[in-house]
Parts: C-alpha cells; structure tokens; sequence
C-alpha cells in the first residue's frame, strides 16, 4: 500500500549511497557515500531527505511519519540488473542434469522458444500465472530495476507480444521497473536454416514492429556459431535507425571478435566479453562502454576463461555485474549470489561489487537508478550486514530485510501497511 501523505522515516545502521563519483577501481564505501547512524525520509516515489539521522530527524522537527527501524541493517541503492531473460516457460533442469554427466543437453533453447511461444497463446496469463510471480521474487531478493530481455519466441508476433508485457508492467511497484531490450537476434529459429535469412527478416519486419512496442534497446548474440559480427552489426544499425540504443553478447564462449565490432558501433555494453582480447580491453575502457559481467554463467557452465574484469578496472573502465538470468546457462535471479560470484571469481572487493549492481549497472542501460539522493526514486534494499564489507560475501540466501520501489515498503514475506 502506498501512503502518499504520510512520509516515511527509515534509520539504518549504515548507509551506501553509491551517490559520488568515483571510479570503480579501488573504490571503498566511504569513497561510494558512506553514512552510519544514518536515516532517510520517503515522500511518495521519491526520496526527500537523507543523511546523518539526528540532522535528518531535527530538520522533521514535528512532523507526522511513519518509522520503520531498520538500525540492525546496511541501506544500499536497489540493485540493479543489466542482464537479465526472465521471460521464458518451461525449465531446463535435464540439460543441467546431462551436463553434471558429461553428456550433451537434451533440450537446448529452442526447447524455451517452443514453450514460450506456446506460453503466449495467451500472453496475460503467462503473465499471471508465470512471470508476475517470478519478478516479484528478483524484486524481493532486492534488485529494482531489470534490464528485461525479450528473445524466447524469435518470430515477430512473439517477439511483440513479450514487448507488450514489458510495457504494461513495467511502473509496477510489485516488480521491479522493467528496462525493454529487443533481442531478436538471440539464435536461429526452427522456421529458419541460414543465419542471414533471418537477419534479413529481422531487419525488414521484426525491428519496426519492436519499436513503436516499446524497445529501448537491442540486444543480439554475436559469437561463433551463433551471429557473425557482419549479421549483427547490420542488425543493430537497423535496430538504431529506428530508435534503440544498443549493447551486445559478446565473446562468451569464444573468440568472434564482437568485442572489436560492438566498440566501432560505440554500443553503450558489452557483455559476457570472457573471450576478449588485451586490444579489446582497451578500446572498451577508452570508449567509456560498460562491461556487463555474468560471473553466475561462468560458474553455472564451469567456463575456463572469464572476462578480464580487473585489466578493465585498472584501465578506467567499468564493469556492472548481472545475473543473466535465464534457464539454460544461469538460473541464477539473485544479486546478491552474483556479488559473491564475482568476488570469489574476479577478485572485486566489496565496495566494487556494490558498484557494479548499483551505479555501472544503471549507467549501462541509461536508467535513473543505482544510487540514493534526495528528490532521486525511492528504491532500496536493506541488507542484514553487521557491516558492508560482508556484501558479497554471505550468500546463498536472501538478506534483504526490506526492499522500497516506488514508495512501496515491502517487508519480508508482507507488504507494509
């Protein structure tokens, strides 16, 4: 329930504003906005008042709030992920079976597009009975904003109808706030055998559809056996002649030399990049192109090479962390595992993770989100850390005590009333 006339006044044992400017690479929390023995004031969507809690408090004098204590608690920007496909049917729990064994996956991901396509016969149901409630779980786990993939249904009234869920879900304060990228070019359908084919068909009667429904970006796989950087760059020109901003899958598995061709078209992110190489990393620092992470997929496909995240931090650039979400290689919806992942595998320290799903994500997908300011929207998540060195490091659970997304309080398993 959102109480637009009563503000809300909520303490915290720590805040992390993540509101400064300062470069990823070696940052700490105090360089991110660090507050103890802090409090924040909520007016409707938006947040009124933060800072020290006694100067926060004196300048309320009177005034009628509503409290919520929350002093056992580190308050940290909602999180935000910038790589994301959480609209799909069916599972694909055999394939990670087969892979355990060593055996080739049963289903692969056309198993999804079949599901999906069959999911959306009916697409508000789909919506009710199947994504509703798994955005609501990605939102209680603390992540706010959601870049949302489409790319499960490959043909144009699929792809449409996904975009048409996206927008009129996106403002719900019961998911997270829903960022819609086209990606259309995700793999070859079952309708289809030449890979330029579909790349044509793309360009002439998927992309135009795909903006006036409400694509902010583009989005395609670019890696051998999949995409050639020639496909995709045609694709994505076409993808930004009508109106989409872009950022691309690149080099996960291989080397394609994506990297190289998403940075020419200076895309806003580059992701996976496990694969790239030295000049790759430079071109992306330099270019000021965000590189999105996904240390849930290397772990979850046991990947031997891993983006060179610390090359690209002492290079000046930034790396966002994202779960990539998505029932084949990452069934994984929790920032907060993605922060242990990537500092158990890229060596980031706690401050730097919280950077990468909170600020360089935001900034890959343009969103006002990511950090915490006053008049700034009123996400936040509330961790149960004795300090915030401990980000990144318990996981395997939900520590989010509280999550607030447009003004809306949800408290563990209730919404505050």
């Amino acid at each position: 329930m959102r109480h637009a006339l009563t503000p809300l006044l909520i303490r915290a044992k720590t805040l992390i504003t993540c509101e400064r400017d300062a470069a990823q690479c070696g940052v700490t929390f105090d360089d991110l906005g660090r507050v103890d023995d802090a409090a924040i004031v909520v007016e409707g969507e938006r947040i009124a008042a933060l800072g020290a809690r006694v100067d926060v408090e004196r300048r309320l004098g009177s005034r009628q709030v509503r409290e919520i204590d929350l002093r056992d608690c580190v308050i940290v920007p909602g999180f935000v992920d910038a790589h994301a496909h959480p609209l799909f049917a069916g599972d694909r729990e055999p394939d990670f079976t087969a892979r355990q064994r060593g055996e080739k996956a049963p289903l692969g991901m056309l198993y999804t597009v079949e599901r999906t396509r069959d999911a959306l016969l009916d697409a508000e149901a789909f919506y009710d009975e199947t994504l509703r409630a798994r955005l609501l779980t990605i939102l209680r786990h603390g992540t706010t904003t959601l870049e949302t993939k489409t790319g499960y249904a490959l043909h144009k009234p699929g792809e449409t109808a996904l975009l048409d869920l996206i927008a009129a879900h996106r403002h719900d304060p019961d998911v997270p706030e829903l960022i819609a990228t086209f990606l259309g070019a995700h793999a070859l359908p079952p309708e289809f055998t030449r890979e330029e084919a579909y790349i044509d068909y793309l360009i002439d009667q998927v992309v135009p559809s795909a903006a006036a429904h409400g694509a902010t970006y583009a989005d395609a796989f670019c890696e051998p056996g999949f995409f050639s950087p020639e496909q995709t760059r045609r694709y994505l020109q076409s993808c930004r002649t009508h109106g989409m901003r872009l950022r691309v899958h690149c080099d996960e598995m291989s080397f394609g030399a994506a990297a190289e061709m998403a940075a020419e078209l200076e895309v806003d992110a580059v992701d996976h990049c496990n694969c790239i190489r030295e000049a790759d990393v430079e071109r992306i620092a330099a270019r000021g192109i965000v590189t999105v992470a996904c240390p849930a997929t290397v772990a979850y496909l046991d990947l031997p090479q891993r983006a060179p995240v610390r090359a690209l931090l002492e290079r000046g650039g930034s790396v966002a962390f994202a779960s990539d979400f998505n029932p084949g290689t990452s069934p994984c919806f929790n920032l907060q595992s993605v922060a242990y992942f990537a500092r158990k595998l890229f060596g980031v320290s706690a401050a730097e993770a919280l950077y990468g799903v909170t600020r360089a994500a935001a900034h890959s997908l343009r969103a006002d989100a990511g950090m915490l300011r006053a008049g700034g929207p009123a996400d936040l998540v509330a961790l149960e850390l004795a300090a915030p060195d401990e980000f990144g490091w318990l996981h395997g659970g939900n520590l989010a005590r509280a999550v607030l997304h447009r003004g809306v309080l949800r408290m563990r398993g209730a919404i505050d009333g």
